[in-house]
This record gives structure tokens, C-alpha cells and sequence, in this order.
């Protein structure tokens, strides 16, 4: 939207059309123009009108638009944020310098830890029946991929062979796990049939590919590639049709909504550096989701309705201590779930258990 804005007189010169001499700026005097030496009210009737445009264009850009699309980017509401009813959230917290496992019950508030290992484990990921965790750790004294039962129990390895495994996640059937993998000097997406133990590669290349997400409907996987950048890209579930869904580098970390409208991910094309946005499973209609503040603002994932998004922010650098906050996923105002001084990060919203 362009926006003209008219300047009254008297000034000495209309910026929005005719450029002036600097002379006239400085108080010299330009032949034929009558200006001459400084005057505190042609100054004045200078400063104020400027003063009253940049204050304008201030207000005009509560409504920013995303570099690459032109897409709206919507500024946080001014009303006090709103907390979800219910709902579960599986995350890693730092206790003693070690990452564990803990759940956050919504309703109550109460945080559970979860595991007890003296390694860390790290990025839990909720099976579609609620009933599993799977999550990566060092616990073997190799990174590899776990899993267990979300009521409790004992860890099983998953993954077996050389390399290191790490940022699990479910296929939609909960008949497998989809990870990143580096192994014989590449890094890239594998899935492991849970029945038969089979692994197989999906993704290859000279580039880093991390973080997948299967879609809800089984058929495809959004995750991150390394060209000359991190960007999110899209394949179908067997590895073909490898495809961009977004350009020039910043973005990372996709995460595919339960109801399949939209790919939450994390992008750093506003402001330099990272913020919560989403867009449709083609990639269009990018828009982002956090407040334009100072805050780093990663690792989003969906609430089961997909009506919430649950992320780890925190401000000043990403070396701080990190929290968990809430905020409706067309946008809205944050809402802090961690208690001051926790380190929590990579939050999953657990889908509510099945009957079996």
C-alpha cells in the first residue's frame, strides 16, 4: 500500500516533489527565492511537519510485510494473552548441566521430569496416539534414537550401526520414525520401519538435511537442507520430489500442522534473526506469528487442534537461558509457560492418548 502525505506551507521547498538547494536548508540565500538568513519560525515550520510524517509512517509499520512474499506480518495484540485449557507439552529442561526430559501439564501447570539418565536426552517428538516418546540421546555414548512410553517405563534404542542419529519424529501412522543422520561424511533424512527394523534413505547429496515432519496425511515430509543456506523443503514420504518451499536462506526447523493447512517454521527474513512464521504446504502465503520485539524465537510446534503454537524464546542471545511460550497460531500475544530461571527447549504439544 503506498501512502502520500500531503505537507502544508509554508516551507521552502515540497520534498514529495521538487528537490531544494541545500543553500536553503542552511539559511544561504538562493537568488529569486527570498530565502535569507536563519529563522526560528521557518524552522519550526520546518521540523514540526517532518516530525508529524515520521510518526505516521511509525504507526504505518505496525503492519510490516514479509520480504520474500509481501505477505502480512502481524504485530502482537495489545490484550493481555490467553492461556490454553488443557494440553500437554513434552520438552528438555538443563538440571545439573544435563538435558531431561520433562512434561507440563497446561491445566495445572505442573512440569513431571521424565527421565533420569546421566547423558543428555534431547528433542522428544509425541507419537500420533499419544502413547510413545521418541527422542534422540547420548546415553549409549553415541547420539542415537530412543523411544518410551510416555506413562513410564524403561528407554529402548531404536537406532543401531555407525553414525549419529538425532531429531526424531513420528510418521503419521506411528508405524515409524523419520531422523537426520550423519554418517560416512553426509547428513541426511532416514526412516526406520518400528515392525521390521528396515531403515531407508530418503535424502541425498553433498548438503545437510535435518529436522524432518511428516505431514498428517502420511504422504509427505517437510524438514531442512544446507545448500547455501538453511531453507525448508518438502518431499513425498518415499524421498522423491524433492522440492523448495522457501528461498535465500534464514529458514529452518519446519513443523507440519495436525489438520495439514499450514508448515510452522522459523525464519530470519524480518528481522535478522529468528521468529516464528507459517505458511501453506506450497509454500505460499508466508506469514509470521511472533512479535516483532527482540526475542529469539524458535523450535514451533502445533497444539492437536492446530489452533495454538507452542516455541522456546529468549532475548539479548542465544546463548541465554531459554523459555517455553504459547501464542494462537494466526498470532496474537505471547504467553511465558516457563518459570524464571528454567532453560527449557524443543517443546512437542503430545496429542491426548488412544484407547487401545
Amino acid at each position: 500500500m503506498l501512502v502520500l502525505i500531503a505537507i502544508p506551507g509554508p516551507l521552502p521547498y515540497n520534498f514529495l516533489m521538487i528537490k531544494t538547494d541545500v543553500s536553503v536548508l542552511r539559511g544561504g540565500r538562493v537568488p529569486g527565492t527570498g530565502a535569507g538568513k536563519f529563522s526560528w519560525p521557518a524552522a519550526l515550520a520546518l521540523v514540526i511537519p517532518a516530525a508529524l510524517l515520521l510518526a505516521a509512517l511509525a504507526a504505518l509499520g505496525g503492519l510490516r510485510h514479509g520480504k520474500e512474499t509481501g505477505a502480512p506480518v502481524f504485530p502482537a495484540a495489545s490484550a493481555a494473552p490467553v492461556r490454553p485449557q488443557s494440553g500437554t507439552i513434552v520438552f528438555q529442561s538443563r538440571v545439573d548441566g544435563v538435558w531431561q526430559l520433562y512434561s507440563l501439564d497446561l491445566a495445572s501447570g505442573a512440569r513431571t521430569r521424565l527421565t533420569r539418565s546421566q547423558a543428555d536426552d534431547l528433542h522428544p517428538n509425541v507419537s500420533p496416539d499419544g502413547a510413545w516418546i521418541a527422542f534422540g540421546s547420548m546415553r549409549s555414548g553415541t547420539a542415537a534414537i530412543w523411544r518410551l512410553r510416555r506413562d513410564g517405563g524403561e528407554a529402548e534404542r531404536l537406532s543401531r550401526g555407525a553414525g549419529e542419529f538425532h531429531d526424531p519424529c513420528w510418521t503419521a501412522d506411528g508405524r515409524g520414525v523419520l531422523y537426520g543422520s550423519r554418517r560416512g561424511g553426509g547428513e541426511h533424512i532416514y526412516s526406520l520401519d518400528l515392525a521390521t527394523r528396515r531403515e531407508r534413505q530418503l535424502t541425498s547429496g553433498f548438503w545437510r538435511d535435518i529436522l524432518p515432519s511428516a505431514s498428517p496425511d502420511g504422504a509427505a515430509v517437510a524438514f531442512a537442507r544446507n545448500k547455501l543456506g538453511w531453507d525448508v523443503y518438502r518431499m513425498g514420504i518415499d524421498g522423491a520430489g524433492v522440492r523448495a518451499l522457501t528461498g535465500k536462506g534464514g529458514n529452518c526447523r519446519p513443523d507440519w500442522s495436525p489438520d495439514g493447512r499450514r508448515i510452522a517454521y522459523v525464519s530470519d527474513v524480518a528481522d535478522g534473526k529468528g521468529d516464528v512464521w507459517t505458511m501453506a504446504p506450497d509454500g505460499r502465503d508466508k506469514r509470521r506469528v511472533t512479535p516483532g520485539d527482540d526475542s529469539y524465537d524458535y523450535n514451533p510446534t502445533w497444539s492437536p487442534d492446530s489452533r495454538w503454537i507452542v516455541y522456546e524464546t529468549t532475548t539479548g542471545s542465544k546463548r541465554n537461558r531459554w523459555s517455553l511460550a504459547v501464542i494462537p497460531a494466526q498470532g496474537g500475544t505471547p504467553l511465558r509457560l516457563s518459570p524464571a530461571g528454567a532453560d527449557d527447549r524443543l517443546p512437542d504439544w503430545a496429542p491426548e492418548p488412544t484407547a487401545r
